[in-house]
C-alpha cells in the first residue's frame, strides 16, 4: 500500500516537472513566434536596436495596439518592421521611440502619432533610443572617473593648504595681517567719529551747492537760449559769407585768367599797344611824330594859319 501511494506521489510529480518544463520552453519559444495578424505593417528605422526584440509590444499613446515583427540589422542602422491594427491616427510627423518596458528588463516600441495635417503616407519612421538604467549607467561611468579625479585634485590642494598653514611663519603673518587690518579699521571708526560733524558740514555743503547750481541754471536758462540762437544765427551768416567769398575767389580767378591773356596778347606784339609797349624803334618814331605835332600847334598858336584859298578857278 505504502509502495504504491509512493509510486503515484513519484508519477504525480514527474508529470508536473515535465509540464513546467514544456511550459517554460513554449514560452521562450513563442516570444520570438509572432501570430498577429494586424492589418497594417510599420517600417521603422533606429541607429541601435537597444536590446528591442520581436515580440515586443508597441503602444500608441500608451495603448497597446501591436507586435514587433522583425528586428534587423540594414547597413549602419537596424530596420524594424512592427504590426498595429489601425493606422488612421497617424500623421506625416509621426516617429517611435525604444523605451523600458519594466524596470526590471525588457523593451517596448512607442509610436508618437504626431500632430501635422496631413496623415501618414506609409513612409519610413524615424525612431529615438530611449533611456534606462544600463544607458544610464554607461554614462554614469565617465562621470565617476571624472570625479574621482577631482578628489584627488581636491585632496592634494587640501593637502598643500594644510602644508602651508601648518608653517608658523605664515601663521604669524597671518595673525599680524588681522591684527593690523583690526587696528586700521578701529582707526578708521576714531578718524569717523572724530570728524563726522565735519563730513556732516562738507555734505550739507555740497547739497547747499547743487541746488545753487539748478538755481542758477534755472534763471539763466533764457539768457543760454539766446545766445545759443546768436550762435546759430552768426553760424548760418558764417555759411553764407563763406559761400559769397568762394564765389569772388572764382571771379578773381577769371579775371586773373582775362589780365593773364591780356598780358599775353601785349607781349605777343599782335596789337598796336604791344608793339607800343614791345618796338623801341616805333616808340621812338611815334615819340618824335608827337613832337613834332606839338611844334606845329605851337606855331600855329602863335602865327595862325594863313590859308588862300580859290574856288572855282585854276590857279
Amino acid at each position: 500500500m505504502y509502495g504504491s501511494e509512493q509510486r503515484t506521489h513519484i508519477k504525480v510529480g514527474a508529470i508536473t516537472l515535465v509540464a513546467l518544463i514544456l511550459l517554460l520552453v513554449g514560452i521562450t519559444i513563442g516570444r520570438g513566434v509572432n501570430l498577429s495578424t494586424a492589418p497594417v505593417q510599420l517600417r521603422i528605422r533606429a541607429a541601435s536596436a537597444e536590446g528591442l526584440e520581436s515580440g515586443a509590444p508597441v503602444w500608441i499613446n500608451g495603448i497597446k495596439r501591436g507586435t514587433v515583427l522583425s528586428v534587423r540589422p540594414d547597413g549602419d542602422s537596424v530596420l524594424i518592421t512592427a504590426g498595429i491594427d489601425d493606422a488612421s491616427m497617424l500623421r506625416a510627423d509621426a516617429h517611435a521611440q525604444i523605451a523600458m518596458l519594466e524596470i526590471t528588463g525588457g523593451k517596448r516600441l512607442d509610436i508618437i502619432p504626431g500632430t501635422n495635417a496631413e496623415r501618414w503616407a506609409g513612409t519610413v519612421l524615424r525612431a529615438k533610443g530611449g533611456g534606462d538604467l544600463s544607458s544610464l549607467a554607461t554614462s554614469i561611468a565617465p562621470l565617476a572617473g571624472r570625479a574621482e579625479r577631482l578628489l584627488e585634485r581636491l585632496d592634494t590642494t587640501i593637502a598643500a593648504a594644510n602644508a602651508v598653514l601648518a608653517d608658523r611663519s605664515v601663521q604669524e603673518n597671518i595673525r599680524t595681517a588681522v591684527t593690523q587690518l583690526a587696528e586700521l579699521s578701529a582707526e578708521l571708526r576714531s578718524i569717523v567719529a572724530a570728524n563726522r560733524s565735519a563730513v556732516e558740514t562738507i555734505v550739507a555743503d555740497v547739497r547747499s551747492l547743487g541746488g545753487q547750481l539748478r538755481d542758477a541754471v534755472e534763471q539763466n536758462r533764457p539768457t543760454v537760449e539766446r545766445l545759443l540762437e546768436r550762435l546759430d544765427r552768426t553760424s548760418n551768416e558764417l555759411e553764407h559769407l563763406t559761400a559769397k567769398a568762394s564765389t569772388l575767389a572764382s571771379r578773381a580767378d577769371t579775371t586773373l585768367s582775362n589780365l593773364n591773356e591780356i598780358l599775353r596778347e601785349l607781349r605777343s606784339q599782335r596789337t598796336v599797344l604791344g608793339r607800343l609797349l614791345s618796338d623801341e624803334q616805333l616808340a621812338l618814331s611815334l615819340d618824335t611824330t608827337l613832337r613834332r605835332v606839338g611844334g606845329v600847334l605851337d606855331t600855329i598858336a602863335r602865327y595862325g594859319v594863313n590859308v588862300n584859298v580859290r574856288l572855282g578857278t585854276r590857279p
